[in-house]
């Protein structure tokens, strides 16, 4: 009875203090889910910083006029989870943008080009982690 009583008041203490004594921490999980989800790593395309970059330059011709556009990936270090998950979620729909007749290259890069990874909840909340808590734990 006393071990068990014993074994009840330090999971309550480890857990009151922070102490995490998971195998993997949300924030382990979440950086090896970054490197490495189903299929392309998140670094290709945002760096690995998750700063973003530029993934691609391009010249596309409209009316005889020749534009030079690029496709850049956005810095994801602080959006918030919502937008995230928006962002990640192939499910949920994207706001429709209307474009000045100037904004060619806009128009053509602003379809999401993110790649479908069909994550969980548990999955994304863990990137998500990571992300915005990169310099705390680094």
């Amino acid at each position: 009875m006393i071990k068990f009583i014993l074994l009840i008041f330090t999971t309550q203490l480890f857990s009151q203090s922070g102490f995490d004594n998971s195998f993997i921490t949300q924030y382990e999980y979440g950086k090896m889910l970054y490197k490495n989800p189903r299929g392309i790593s998140c670094t290709k395309c945002h760096g690995s910083d998750a700063k973003g970059m530029i993934i691609e330059t391009f010249k596309h011709i409209r009316n005889k006029k020749e534009y030079l556009c690029s496709l850049q990936s956005p810095d994801i270090t602080s959006i918030s989870y919502s937008d995230f998950k928006i962002v990640m979620d192939p499910t949920l729909e994207k706001k429709k943008k209307k474009f000045e007749k100037d904004e060619v290259c806009e128009k053509l890069t602003y379809r999401n080009s993110m790649p479908t990874y069909f994550l969980t909840p548990e999955e994304l909340s863990s990137i998500h982690f990571y992300l915005t808590n990169r310099v705390k734990y680094e």
